[in-house]
């Protein structure tokens, strides 16, 4: 048969020619190399420098979000091991009814195993909105029994695979009819809500993730090759409840097993009570199979039907039943309650293993609570896992502090934990481990983006010490705060991610992905949701997240378009200062982003804000606290001056009291030739200043002047504080380039101060200064 003739094409089943594809697709990038001269026209069509070679430039380009999504679900396929996949992005099925030639069915990605076909179709835009998926999703399910004969056709009628169909998208909001439409056509939807819990699965489980995805998709199905399989076993009751005690093979269990991670968002779950698989644990215990290993201890489950058991013998004394099990032949029928390494250690080894031999104990219909209540208490006593997990499950199992401001902690923590650990989150491997340093990637830290889940009130408000108001973000349990408040914040941060890759890519360097970034996108979040509601957070909290994120992305747009533009002023406007003024700039300047488009955007303090960001008032600021340090000495030395006269520096001598303060003024004049060098008050701070007129000798002596009340502030003899927020103050335009900035109410501060000082020392008389002493 001729490719042309071929009812699936192109395909792939050579391992060498599925490695080359999978090293293709899974990249953000689409490289190219290029002549020295070619570069500038390639830069203006959006190349980015790679690297430079000794002959050329290797250039990179973001993949656009379609090609991404559809990769990503390739690869995640390739890694779960299904050995014949379709090559590039034209693969078609040819459809056919008898001899007649219906036409080719476009298809995104096409994978088969042993047991199943995948046929899956791709749609993703740049920016969350809606998109009508209607009529594509209605050809689609038509095309499904044309397909399915075209399958059998091509592998001929001996394979009879379960076929699933999966229709997969990025930031597209579903709606009702759509969801119905594929239910009604048998079409598995997964979103970018869904798609990160496989993705993070396979990296962990490789290969034995193909199990767990099936049980997903394909539960309560039946696996034909299972039918009729029974053990002999034990039936008895354990703490009220009917158990089972028997011998299985990994290749039986696996095929019907299920377990229940925390991470997977399954409403039949709840509570969720494992942790994912590890990795290495998996590797540790294949290699200690081959090496001929094997395990003394059972694996604990759970059938989630009552099984068949054909009794044999009773015995009265035990209440033990013995007899032949019936196992399950249904896909998602035993959850995993103890023991999941164990298991899915053997599914990465050869085949031959898979006959091993395992015991176990099935329980028969617990609840999720009491399958959870299980894993607890047998880690805890056993400890065969740190500490800290155990902490998190407790935790869950417990949720919901009675103090509202642990309570949102606890959610924020939660929240920040699974967003580092989704591998299909912008936020993956973006937070630095506790004891390791931080690099320009992993440049988050969990004490600062947990401080702007809290400060903002997406989680939820403390009123008082005992009154939780929820958030935006909120759900009708703590759990449920923590899926929604999860799916929302992928949505929002991916499209900031997306506007420009390679910045979000970049972490520290640009600016983007990073603590204050982080803080102040949160904030800004809130400030729209406010927004968009009218102040209605109760109707916020109503609307479904996919909505709620796609109401508030117009407003976003123009801070995405000037992200995406990549004008040399992005870095500049993102850069801020370190410290808790950071986050609050970066919000401001976001939230003038947005007010150019839409005046209506009006965020609290952003007037005041506004006000610092006059150039005229700065300049202001800068000269009028000039002249206070330069009013302020001044006036300091006239007065010694007239008191104590110039002879033998008299004036200094005996204004000075000081010791500490005389020699450290000596000490900087020091630095300069003695040709250049002023009298010794010209080298004190302005801080010294105020520690001169505070000796108790000369308070009275300056209190005229210098002593400067609050407005409002009554009763204080001496109120010389003021000095030091003007110190404070006078680091600002000295250090003007660490990002230090004007408060709005600095600048009436500073100019009462001015005022004042100005208008008292130019009425002072400095030759009535002695014959107020003498009085």
């Amino acid at each position: 048969m001729s490719e042309s003739e071929s009812p699936l094409h192109p395909l792939l089943d050579n391992p060498q020619d599925l490695r080359r594809e999978y090293r293709r697709r899974n990249t953000l990038w689409d490289l190219k190399t290029c002549k020295p001269e070619e570069e500038g026209s390639l830069l203006g069509e959006g190349w980015l420098v790679h690297r430079r070679l000794k002959r050329g430039v290797k250039l990179q380009r973001p993949k656009l979000v379609a090609e991404r999504l559809e990769n990503k679900w390739w690869v995640l396929l390739y890694k779960m091991g299904y050995q014949e996949m379709n090559e590039g992005g034209q693969f078609r099925i040819q459809l056919k009814r008898r001899k007649e030639v219906l036409g080719n069915a476009s298809i995104s990605v096409y994978a088969r195993d042993d047991e199943t076909v995948i046929v899956t179709r791709c749609r993703a835009q740049e920016r969350l909105g809606r998109l009508s998926l209607k009529a594509d999703l209605e050809g689609f399910g038509k095309k499904t029994g044309d397909i399915a004969n075209a399958v059998k056709r091509f592998y001929g009628n001996e394979f009879k695979p379960k076929i699933l169909w999966f229709y997969v998208t990025e930031n597209i909001i579903w709606s009702e009819q759509e969801v119905e439409i594929a239910k009604h056509h048998n079409i598995k939807r997964v979103t970018e809500m869904e798609l990160p819990y496989y993705t993070q699965l396979v990296e962990h489980l490789g290969r034995a993730s193909r199990y767990q995805f099936l049980a997903e998709f394909l539960k309560d199905q039946k696996i034909p090759q299972l039918e009729g399989i029974r053990v002999p076993a034990t039936k008895g009751r354990l703490g009220g409840k009917t158990f089972y005690s028997f011998v299985t093979t990994p290749a039986h269990l696996l095929k019907i097993a299920f377990v229940n991670h925390r991470t997977l968002d399954d409403p039949e779950g709840h509570p969720t009570y494992q942790r994912l698989i590890q990795k290495n644990r998996l590797k540790q215990i294949g290699d200690f199979i081959e090496q001929g290993g094997y395990f003394a201890n059972n694996l604990l489950i759970n059938f989630v039907k009552p099984p068949r058991f054909d009794i044999l013998q009773k015995d009265l004394v035990t209440d033990a039943h013995f007899g032949h099990l019936y196992l399950p032949d249904t896909y998602k029928s035993a959850w995993v309650i103890d023991g999941q390494h164990r298991l899915y250690g053997y599914a990465n080894l050869p085949a031959r293993y898979m006959d091993d031999k395992l015991m176990v104990v099935a329980f028969e219909g617990l609840k999720k609570s009491e399958e959870a209540g299980l894993f607890v208490t047998i880690n805890h006593e056993q400890r065969p896992v740190p500490k800290t997990l155990l902490d998190d499950l407790e935790g869950q199992l417990k949720w919901g502090s009675e103090d509202p401001v642990e309570r949102i902690g606890a959610i924020a923590a939660r929240l920040i934990q699974q967003l580092s650990r989704d591998l299909g989150s912008v936020f993956y491997g973006r937070f630095t481990a506790e004891g390791l340093r931080a690099t320009a990637k992993a440049c988050l830290t969990v004490p600062q983006v947990k401080l702007g889940l809290k400060r903002y009130g997406l989680l939820g408000r403390a009123i008082g010490k005992a009154q939780y108001e929820q958030g935006p973000l909120c759900g009708t349990t703590d759990n449920g705060t923590l899926l929604r408040a999860q799916k929302a914040l992928n949505l929002y941060f991916s499209q900031i991610a997306n506007a420009d890759m390679t910045r979000w890519d970049r972490g520290r360097e640009g600016k983007v992905c990073t603590n204050e970034g982080t803080q102040a996108f949160t904030a800004l979040l809130g400030e729209m949701v406010s927004h968009i509601y009218k102040g209605d957070l109760e109707r916020a909290r109503r609307t479904p997240e996919h909505q709620l994120i796609a109401d508030v992305s117009p407003l976003l747009s123009p801070v995405l378009d000037f992200i995406k533009s990549g004008v040399p002023n992005v870095d500049q406007t993102f850069s801020v200062q370190y410290g808790s003024g950071g986050p609050p700039e970066y919000f401001f300047r976001l939230a003038n982003i947005i007010k150019a488009k839409e005046p209506s955007f009006h965020p609290v303090g952003f007037d005041e804000w506004q006000i610092t960001q006059s150039e005229e008032l700065q300049n202001q600021a800068d000269r009028q606290l000039q002249e206070i340090n330069g009013l302020t000495g001044k006036h300091i030395f006239a007065v010694f001056r007239a008191l104590y006269g110039e002879d033998r520096n008299a004036y200094w001598e005996k204004g000075v009291i000081s010791k500490e303060i005389r020699t450290r003024a000596y000490e900087k004049s020091l630095d300069y030739p003695v040709e250049d060098r002023g009298p010794l008050e010209t080298y004190l701070d302005f801080i010294e200043f105020k520690k001169i007129i505070e000796q108790k000798a000369h308070k009275n002596l300056f209190r005229d002047v210098f002593h400067i009340p609050e407005p409002n502030e009554k009763g204080v003899a001496f109120a010389f504080d003021w000095m030091d927020k003007i110190n404070e103050l006078r680091r600002i335009p000295a250090h003007r380039a660490e990002g230090r900035t004007y408060k709005a109410e600095h600048f009436g501060f500073i100019d009462r101060i001015w005022n004042t000082l100005s208008t008292r020392i130019k009425a002072y008389g400095y030759t009535a200064i002695m014959k107020r002493e003498e009085q």
